[in-house]
């Protein structure tokens, strides 16, 4: 029982925070509660006492307004919902209406004068300097209206002598400058108070905003630092990957060229013609995995070529199914082509994946019992659509590859966010935030637009459009190669012995001759002594103390006019390749080596002509 009531009289002094300086409001507040807490309880301790008193001296009107007063005071303290100026109002009101009844009823001996003091202090003290005020000139003027009534003798005291007149003068006189001196003192360090508190709370809330601007500046600080570390860890994996795949195209095109020639020899089984085929069907799809490392890394070089969109996209459906999640469906419908587009493989295949990524990733975290499809479709763009509602270029036509997944959706409030780079709504350590930014600006770069809708937890769809490119007939006949022997002498340059027996074996059986170097040094001696001899150069790029780029400067020195094929597992986009006559990435086949030897050569013979 004690602790309840200890904690209900504790509940009284947490009074609600209503206004911005908090501090001066707390405090009177408090010193409101404590001052009816402190009345009620002197005021019961009293209240027996004075009520004999009065019964005894038939003064029935003290026994009254004691027990107005003592009922006042608790009900005024107990009204907690009620807002702290009608309680203040309340309780100095009460001290008025006191002091005057007492000055009435028993005159200047009475507490009358202390309690009108009181009034104008508290007055002060609860409501501040203009109060403080105000109530000096209510007092002022209710001692000037007794003075009067005493005077004209309507105001009597049976049980006083003549000579407490006098009194009742010196103690008003007294009672209005101490009132006057305390009510104005009172008033002015309240006052001050108030005022040096609301500074305080500025400066305190101006200090929380520094502080806050500076935890986000820190947040912002260490959000870049993440963000530095994240790309300087990029670009370290990125230098990382580009080594593994050029050892690992040189390694490939071992496998290939050895298969390839393996494939050229006569009466071979059946059964081993079938198993060299399949070598040969993995070995695309092994070169496709190192063409993605180099994507990864960004050290592919931008080639824009004729493509076919359809092949892309069976590839990027072949490789994402082996990582599917197990009760995602996944469905490829392709509408009758051709698919003909300019651009960079690679890239292309790039998009392609982080879509079909993305909406694996939007699937993640759906119950068993929700359908999880994954559509990936290719078609032409109908001609009943104009490309400018889209704005595409006008009369222009188009591929549509659309990718829809059944996943989460994304709320309409980040749709206009999502190609900003680093903006993601996955968790840490779920993405970058750049896959849809890398996507955007691929698509944006070939000439192509993309767009998304979606539902919350109904699913997302992008939708890609790409320029459709119609070759004429003079560039598909230039594309057809009648042959692919000759006769010419070609000096080829790597330093994997491997890579550079296999070529050398294709350029031989096509009918070509061929001088292998081993290193530069000895290709660049051979050619110094053989000026004239020598029809082509191919050359590797990354070679010890030299890439291929310096030594086809090197070579045009020598030889200002001889065509330079530059043949590489790793090629960096930030080096110039426009000196070479043309570029292959390893592994090739022998006919796409010969091919464009070929086409090297009668493209030079046609010029000197």
């Amino acid at each position: 029982m004690l602790k309840v009531l200890k904690k209900y009289f504790i509940s009284l002094f947490d009074q609600p925070r209503n206004t911005p300086y908090e501090k001066i409001e707390i405090f009177r507040q408090r010193l409101l509660v404590s001052l009816l807490l402190c009345m009620c309880i002197f005021g019961s301790i009293a209240y027996i006492p004075s009520v004999y008193y009065g019964y005894i001296h038939h003064f029935n009107s003290i026994v009254f307004m004691d027990t107005l007063a003592l009922g006042a005071g608790f009900f005024l303290l107990f009204r907690k919902r009620m807002n702290y100026k009608p309680r203040a109002l309340g309780l100095l009101i009460f001290f008025y209406i006191l002091g005057v009844w007492l000055l009435v009823v028993l005159g200047p001996t009475g507490a009358g004068f202390m309690w009108l003091l009181l009034f104008s202090i508290m007055s002060g003290v609860l409501l501040g300097f203009t109060s403080a005020v105000v109530s000096l000139s209510l007092n002022l003027v209710t001692v000037a209206v007794l003075s009067v009534l005493v005077f004209k003798e309507m105001i009597t005291w049976t049980f006083l002598p003549e000579i407490e007149i006098a009194v009742w003068i010196v103690k008003s006189v007294n009672f209005i400058c101490i009132n006057a001196i305390v009510a104005v003192s009172i008033g002015f360090i309240i006052a001050r108070i108030s005022r040096t508190a609301k500074e305080e709370t500025i400066r305190r809330i101006r200090l929380d905003q520094e502080i806050q601007a500076r935890i986000r500046t820190e947040k912002e600080n260490k959000a870049l630092t993440e963000r530095l570390y994240q790309s300087q860890k990029m670009e370290a994996m990125g230098t990382l990957a580009g080594g593994i795949a050029h050892d690992f195209n040189n390694i490939l095109s071992a496998i290939v060229g050895y298969t390839e020639l393996s494939k050229m020899e006569n009466g071979l089984p059946e059964s081993v013609a079938s198993y060299l085929n399949k070598i040969s069907q993995a070995s695309s799809k092994a070169k496709g995995i190192t063409s993605q490392i180099l994507t990864f890394g960004r050290h592919e070089v931008i080639l824009k070529v004729p493509e076919d969109l359809e092949l892309i996209t069976r590839e990027c459906v072949d490789l994402i199914k082996v990582g599917i999640p197990a009760g995602v469906e996944l469905s490829l419908d392709i509408k009758e082509g051709p698919f003909p587009v300019i651009g960079d493989r690679n890239q292309l295949f790039q998009v392609i994946m982080n879509l079909l990524t993305n909406g694996m990733q939007a699937m993640d975290n759906l119950s068993g019992t929700h359908v999880k499809r994954l559509s990936l479709s290719l078609s032409p763009m109908p001609e009943s659509i104009s490309p400018q509602k889209y704005g595409l270029q006008e009369g222009a036509e188009y591929h549509v590859l659309k990718v829809t997944d059944t996943g989460t959706g994304i709320p309409q409030e980040y749709i206009s966010k999502i190609f900003d780079p680093y903006f993601t709504t996955k968790k840490s350590g779920k993405g970058t935030g750049l896959g849809l930014s890398i996507t955007h600006s691929i698509i944006k770069d070939h000439g192509g637009e993309i767009l998304v809708e979606s539902t919350s937890e109904k699913g997302t769809c992008f939708t890609v459009f790409l320029p459709l490119v119609k070759m004429s007939a003079a560039e598909n006949e230039n594309n057809k190669i009648c042959t692919v022997n000759g006769t010419e002498v070609i000096l080829m340059v790597d330093d994997d012995p491997e890579v550079l027996e296999v070529h050398s074996r294709f350029l031989k059986k096509y009918g070509y001759r061929v001088h292998a170097a081993d290193n530069p040094d000895s290709a660049l001696d051979f050619l110094r002594d053989h000026m004239g001899a020598i029809d082509l150069i191919i050359s590797d790029h990354k070679m010890p103390g030299i890439t291929g780029d310096n030594l086809e400067s090197r070579i045009r020195t020598i030889c200002p006019d001889i065509p330079v094929i530059l043949c590489s597992g790793f090629m960096d986009k930030n080096t110039d390749y426009s000196g070479f006559n043309a570029v292959l990435n390893k592994p090739v086949t022998p006919e796409q080596l010969a091919q464009t030897v070929r086409m090297v050569i009668d493209k030079c013979i046609v010029h000197k002509g």
